[in-house]
């Protein structure tokens, strides 16, 4: 199959462009290298240096490859400036994955696989673990768009021949995970533990996520090519980890010595406690993670140090 990724570049997307390349696939990217790096790319992989707002590229590289099947990861990710500056967060997350969703239509692929968010868009949960049926209500701009998307992507299903599959991550960590800026976790404590600087924990540490490793997502992203169809399913561990946890998780593996982190508090927007319930992922994607956290965490940290 031709499978076009956008945000092919990035930490996740770069993970899938070689599981796909791994099972025989033609993979053709598209990413503008300002959060992901072209050290990621396959050099086995197609790569488009273009912007998913530039609608005449996006428009010619899609004429170019035409895809049977798009996977749309390119994202603006961060909530803080998702709060900030809401219009850009439109801009890309809104505006920008239309522009990939009507180019997908346009040149006949017939499914298109969504990296949407488990944290941001169920907002601060009623019941954990959280179910694809809990009630939808994000706290940040950022997870009113990736839901805002979800509609488009169910719409747009009535109206073309065109599949989608949309997949709400965890919290995803794992190699490639850039230690700069406010998203992984996991990279950023190693970071500052490598660079003997402190770590900063928001809130009193008692802050729960789900945690997924990398390698998982892929495999469930692989399962997505031929099943789930027209399904909003979650990716996760199904586990609660608290941000003290993960912070001890990481010195463990990091082996930088005593290391007491900084609290500050919490940030606006940030949902307090919640993991996923991934039984529909095993149901219609038969896929289950299998990476527990602490392996992963030294799989990332060991990583990060040969870097």
């Amino acid at each position: 199959m031709k499978i076009l990724i956008t945000g092919g570049a990035g930490f996740i997307g770069s993970h899938l462009a070689d599981a796909y390349l791994q099972d025989g696939h033609e993979v053709a990217i598209i990413d503008n290298l300002e959060t992901g790096f072209i050290e990621n790319i396959n050099p086995d992989a197609r790569f488009f240096e273009c912007d998913i707002r530039d609608e005449a590229a996006v428009s010619r590289h899609f004429d170019e490859f035409r895809p049977d099947i798009v996977s749309h990861h390119a994202a603006q990710m961060s909530v803080r400036l998702a709060v900030a500056d809401p219009n850009y967060d439109v801009s890309i997350n809104l505006i920008g994955a239309l522009n990939v969703l009507q180019n997908a239509v346009r040149v006949g692929a017939r499914r298109f696989v969504f990296a949407s968010s488990g944290g941001a868009v169920y907002g601060e949960p009623q019941y954990l673990p959280v179910d694809e049926e809990h009630p939808i209500a994000p706290e940040s701009p950022y997870g009113l768009t990736k839901f805002a998307f979800e509609h488009y992507l169910r719409i747009w299903s009535h109206l073309h021949d065109i599949t989608p599959v949309i997949l709400r991550y965890a919290n995803v960590y794992g190699p490639r995970q850039t230690p700069h800026g406010e998203a992984g976790v996991v990279a950023i404590f190693a970071g500052k533990l490598f660079e003997d600087q402190p770590c900063t924990i928001f809130g009193d540490g008692s802050m729960t996520r789900d945690y997924v490793h990398v390698n998982d997502v892929a495999a469930a992203n692989r399962a997505a090519l031929e099943k789930g169809d027209n399904a909003i399913v979650n990716i996760g561990a199904g586990l609660e980890t608290s941000t003290r946890e993960v912070f001890d998780a990481v010195l463990a593996a990091a082996d930088e010595g005593e290391s007491e982190p900084i609290y500050k508090p919490e940030r606006p927007g940030e949902v307090h406690n919640i993991f996923l319930a991934i039984e529909r992922a095993k149901e219609v994607l038969d896929w289950c993670p299998q990476v527990e956290l602490r392996e992963g965490v030294r799989r990332t940290v060991e990583y990060l140090r040969n870097e």
